[in-house]
């Protein structure tokens, strides 16, 4: 949320960042308060919040594994475009570096390494019978939402990245 009002005005205020979020001003600000703290924001009472250069690193790190994640959920599972955003904007604040790296590998062996007997790829397979068995449900299997115990979901919600 930050990020992206930053890119839209530059800078952030806590009464945006709030109405974005649907939560009151006073959460946000003592959300904002722990990223000050934490080095990942700029922030003084009654001024403008930008990210601090832990917070432009972190935002990075965040869109590399939103775009992991909504590519693995679309192109492998066969979500559609919206669930998977939906998705990956949710399980994004909950990986680390690692599972990402490992999620990437992953799916980058299933596109271009596995193949049938025939020399297809087998995920289209995969995606068509899926759909048949379930065709009155989405698409896409069902991911639990993270990032909504202990009062985390608040400052997720606020570091969100662009894509999220």
């Amino acid at each position: 949320t930050i990020h992206a009002l930053c890119l839209e005005h530059g800078h952030a205020h806590i009464k945006q960042i709030s109405e974005k979020l649907n939560v009151k001003m006073a959460s946000a600000t003592q959300a904002i308060q722990t990223l000050a703290y934490q080095e990942i924001v700029n922030y003084k009472a009654r001024y403008q919040v930008t990210l601090a250069p832990k917070g432009i690193k972190s935002v990075l790190e965040l869109n590399k594994r939103h775009k992991i994640l909504s590519e693995f959920l679309h192109e492998i599972l066969g979500c559609s475009t919206e669930k998977a955003e939906s998705i990956a904007c949710r399980v994004e604040h909950s990986i680390d570096n690692e599972f990402t790296e490992r999620l990437a590998e992953f799916a980058n062996f299933l596109k271009n390494d596995i193949k049938t007997k025939d020399g297809k790829n087998p995920i289209h397979d995969f995606i068509d019978k899926y759909n048949k068995k379930h065709s009155t449900k989405s698409g896409c299997i069902n991911i639990c939402e993270y990032g909504e115990k202990n009062g985390t979901r608040l400052l997720n919600g606020i570091f969100q990245s662009q894509n999220g």
